[in-house]
């Protein structure tokens, strides 16, 4: 019997909608935990640099340290820049509850999904849309943060106010294959 190993089911096109949004999905949970990265080694750097000098950037110690940062997960990401204390309470919820929102898809989203599955009768738009906005949200502010940081131009206001939706609309449109 081959109970336990992958299902290998048909791929209709409703199946290729449902993949292509958790896909795309996953992709801008992906997009936060790099901001958050990017962040938490920039922090890291200017600390280290305040510290001991500029001479610390050839440090093999440090660089080791960055390589080990790069290798965290959003969750860890997510408790540094939470411990650093330059968020207030409301942002750090905010962070804690794209995390979790990231496992929700990564990791409970698609459970029960077999080779009997009907499509068809999955709303992922439903289940996927409020875990989406939570991602994009944290994910428009961290961005923010990067152009400040780096002192890039910040995007138009425009974008700002319609990040989530631009996001949420790019992750549940239509596959099409050509």
């Amino acid at each position: 019997m081959d109970i336990h190993f992958h299902p290998l089911f048909s791929l209709d096109e409703r199946a290729h909608l449902y993949f292509s949004i958790i896909g795309r999905a996953l992709y801008t949970a992906q997009h936060l935990e790099m901001n958050c990265r990017a962040i938490v080694g920039f922090i890291h750097m200017r600390l280290s640099v305040t510290r001991s000098g500029p001479d610390v950037l050839d440090n093999p110690e440090f660089l080791g340290q960055i390589e080990h940062i790069w290798k965290q997960t959003l969750g860890r990401h997510v408790n540094i820049l939470k411990d650093y204390g330059f968020f207030d309470e409301d942002f750090r919820r905010l962070l804690g509850e794209a995390v979790d929102a990231r496992n929700e898809i990564a990791h409970f989203i698609t459970i029960g999904i077999d080779e009997h599955t009907d499509f068809g009768s999955i709303n992922i738009f439903d289940d996927i849309k409020p875990l989406i906005r939570k991602i994009a949200t944290a994910d428009k502010f961290m961005s923010g943060l990067l152009h400040f940081l780096n002192k890039d131009p910040l995007p138009t206001p425009d974008l700002f106010i319609s990040y989530e939706n631009q996001v949420i609309d790019w992750v549940l449109a239509p596959a099409s294959f050509h």
